[in-house]
């Protein structure tokens, strides 16, 4: 091989690895997405459902399968933070890290809270089928699920907005790869639509809002995959903004 070919080829190997680490999160974010359905018990055209208040009615068996296939496909989604770090790279060193270590580390929590979802199924199925003589234990029990699943939605919340901001910065700075209308997929926007999802009559409520959130966060990976196709790591943070 001439020096030449070694060349390309020695530049084509890290852009390589960015397109496989984004089109794995991507599809990490499909199967999870197939998994939310499970979790309200299929694809059901119908009203929107809030799948957590749901998890007394859904079958369990569903919920289960929902929560193993969740926590199976999550992991993928950390692999979508290289394409991400390259994109945001020319931001700067600040503000191509820091989103992606608070983002990252929201993403890590993900398989934790997805996977309880079975438990929560469990312990509110069971609290609602109690004889009367276990009502009052299984009512805490219950009421220990709630306080649980509340403590992991403030934690996601706090590290969520903090990334979220500093992706916005970095994005409307214009200094990115992405385009500024990228700002629509910031992870915080699916907290603040969502109640607005749950409002679609049928059937569009019952296909859209059960992977509302995850078919976002995988659009974000899969627009971050787009921008750096043709892009190496060292080429981006080589025209990286003086920070």
């Amino acid at each position: 091989m001439n020096p030449a070919n070694q060349q390309d080829s020695a530049c084509l190997e890290p852009v390589v690895l960015v397109r496989t680490a984004g089109l794995l999160a991507v599809a990490g974010g499909l199967v999870n997405a197939v998994s939310d359905y499970l979790l309200q018990g299929g694809l059901i055209a119908g009203s929107a459902v809030n799948t957590y208040a749901n998890l007394a009615d859904a079958p369990y068996e569903l919920v289960a399968l929902g929560s193993i296939i969740g926590n199976a496909a999550l992991p993928f989604w950390l692999l979508g933070f290289l394409p991400l770090y390259v994109a945001l790279a020319p931001a700067g060193r600040w503000l191509s890290a820091l989103p992606v270590f608070f983002l990252g580390y929201v993403f890590t929590l993900f398989p934790g809270y997805h996977g309880s979802y079975a438990l929560y199924a469990a312990g509110f199925q069971a609290g609602r089928a109690a004889p009367p003589e276990l009502s009052q234990v299984l009512g805490t029990l219950v009421e220990r699920l709630h306080g649980y699943h509340d403590m992991m939605i403030s934690l996601i919340g706090v590290f969520s907005v903090t990334g979220s901001l500093l992706f916005l910065l970095a994005v409307l700075s214009g200094r990115t790869l992405f385009p500024r209308w990228i700002a629509v997929l910031t992870p915080i926007v699916v907290p603040l639509t969502q109640p607005y999802i749950e409002m679609l009559p049928a059937p569009f409520g019952g296909i859209v809002r059960p992977a509302w959130g995850t078919l976002m966060f995988t659009m974000l990976f899969l627009a971050a995959t787009v921008v750096t196709w043709n892009v190496s790591p060292g080429r981006a943070s080589a025209n990286r903004h003086p920070t």
